[in-house]
């Protein structure tokens, strides 16, 4: 996993939602006290990293990067699908998460899902399946961007994660989450312009899990961090600082 990082500790390590990678932070980061070591990798099938030949699980994947880097605990940032591994990390693994902070995180075994999401994900299949790249890059920037200044970079990363992952066999194995049984501050945020999935799952994490934060950037649609970055690092700060007291 490729690494972008600050100089100091405490250790906070992003992950990115599916379909970008770790430049997704970067505007985040460097809006963020340089007293935090940052730790952006970017997940198999994404970025500067291929997927393997053999199923594999990202949350497994995270540990031994926390384990490589000699990291007892950190605090994970989690981006949509990025949310629902770091959910997954902290039931497979909670010694080893200090505080999660989860920005329009996905609850990947969630029952319903709205019709436009549905639509989405059927459209995208069918793009796919014929080969469509470009088509399925574009329909994921008109799905997921609100501000058009981020249209680009979006672009670009969905398009990487494409190229990595078509023609490869390998599936990611889900590690199961269990949010009752986590025990460390977490914070739920989700964008006002974003689809009402993501506060409904912003709301089940702060129902469920003991003491849980809520927040809501009204402006932001679904990539809260990096559309609208000032707003995030306003909620993100101080709720590090808090954890980091």
């Amino acid at each position: 996993m490729k690494l972008w990082r600050s100089r100091k500790t405490p250790r906070v390590v992003f992950v990115h939602a599916g379909g970008t990678d770790a430049r997704m932070w970067r505007p985040l980061g460097e809006r963020l006290d340089d007293r935090y070591r940052l730790h952006m990798p970017d997940l198999r099938g994404h970025g500067d990293t291929p997927l393997p030949a053999e199923d594999y699980s990202d949350a497994e994947d995270l540990v031994r990067m926390l384990d490589a880097l000699r990291i007892n605990r950190a605090i994970l940032v989690g981006a949509s699908f990025g949310g629902w591994v770091s959910l997954q990390v902290a039931t497979l693994a909670p010694e080893r998460v200090r505080g999660l902070a989860l920005f329009a995180a996905t609850l990947a075994d969630a029952k319903e899902w709205s019709p436009e999401l549905e639509a989405f994900r059927a459209e995208e299949e069918a793009l796919v399946e014929a080969g469509d790249v470009e088509g399925a890059v574009a329909l994921g920037v008109r799905t997921w961007v609100r501000d058009p200044a981020a249209a680009d970079l979006v672009a670009e990363m969905s398009r990487r994660s494409f190229e990595q992952q078509l023609g490869v066999e390998a599936q990611p194995r889900e590690d199961p989450v269990d949010l009752g049984s986590i025990a460390v501050p977490t914070l739920a945020v989700s964008g006002g312009l974003d689809f009402p999935d993501f506060a409904r799952f912003a709301d089940e994490i702060a129902a469920t899990v003991p003491g849980a934060e809520r927040a809501e950037v009204p402006d932001a649609g679904h990539l809260i961090a990096l559309e609208r970055p000032d707003a995030a690092a306003a909620i993100l700060a101080p709720w590090l600082e808090r954890v980091c007291a």
